[in-house]
């Protein structure tokens, strides 16, 4: 399959992101106006759409004088626009069509990102995630090398779509551009480090969150988090409930401690949290 990824100027263009927010996210009730997102884009935002095109020669270009053709569809996209923080840009929504996800779509359009941002005189990118979706934080942490440090409690307040079923708990990433470790990240991705033998701050007997350890002071530690947050939410809200609770005790309390999160394992889904000062 090939892609090609460009920003997006024309009102034609720009007219089908709500579409592609509800295919995404499924709330048709929360998606931004394409005269908005216009007005954002005329003060520098950046809006840019992946393209599944036919028959093209090259499958990656950054190119705004690209064009795509008639056998070219839409399938992601990325948003995002300038802070109050001159070198600081915010990614406010990246997403890829559910029939395209797991195709590295959603890492082209973050290169494209960081390129675009570095061209712009931007240091870093900020956004907000759900903690506890496991493909995000591999996604965000062990692909891309962000961390975070923050934790914002009901960020959003009541959503719909894939999100209803618990307050909007968020974290707040940042993405150091030209951090090295971002650049391998992305580029030539290193093995994982081991964390066997790693104090857990939680323990988790099947998708049930049991006891929390706040007394921990290791350099590293790990925090479980749900196998498939996605199903608890659309299944049980009663769990889902307790999971939040849990997940932003643990998060506020080590983040209060001088830790962050800089990484993420698979089987089971935990979190790595360092601090370099224990």
């Amino acid at each position: 399959m090939n892609v090609l990824i460009r920003e997006l100027h024309e009102p034609e263009e720009i007219a089908e992101i709500p579409r592609l927010e509800q295919a995404i996210w499924n709330d048709p009730s929360d998606t931004i106006r394409t005269g908005t997102l216009m007005a954002l884009v005329h003060e520098g935002a950046l809006l840019a759409g992946a393209y599944r095109v036919e028959n093209s020669a090259a499958p990656f270009s950054p190119s705004r004088e690209s064009q795509t053709t008639e056998n070219s569809v839409l399938v992601g996209f990325i948003f995002g626009f300038p802070t109050n923080r001159p070198r600081e840009h915010h990614s406010h929504m990246a997403g890829v069509l559910p029939e395209y996800q797991g195709s590295q779509i959603g890492l082209l359009l973050k290169r494209y990102q960081r390129d675009w941002a570095l061209s712009q005189g931007y240091e870093r990118v900020v956004w907000t995630f759900d903690p506890l979706r496991g493909l995000n934080a591999h996604f965000n942490l062990r692909k891309l090398g962000a961390t975070f440090r923050r934790y914002i409690p009901n960020c959003y307040g009541p959503m719909g779509g894939i999100n209803a079923g618990a307050p909007s708990d968020r974290a707040y990433a940042v993405w150091e551009l030209r951090s090295p470790r971002v650049f391998s990240r992305i580029y030539a991705p290193p093995p994982a480090k081991s964390v066997e033998g790693l104090p857990q701050a939680n323990q988790v007997e099947g998708q049930e969150p049991l006891e929390l350890r706040l007394d921990l002071s290791e350099k590293r530690i790990l925090v479980q988090i749900p196998e498939d947050w996605g199903q608890i939410l659309s299944t049980d809200p009663g769990l889902a409930l307790r999971w939040r609770a849990h997940s932003r005790e643990v998060f506020e309390h080590y983040f209060a401690q001088g830790y962050q999160a800089t990484d993420f394992v698979r089987g089971p889904n935990r979190y790595v949290l360092e601090r370099e000062h224990p």
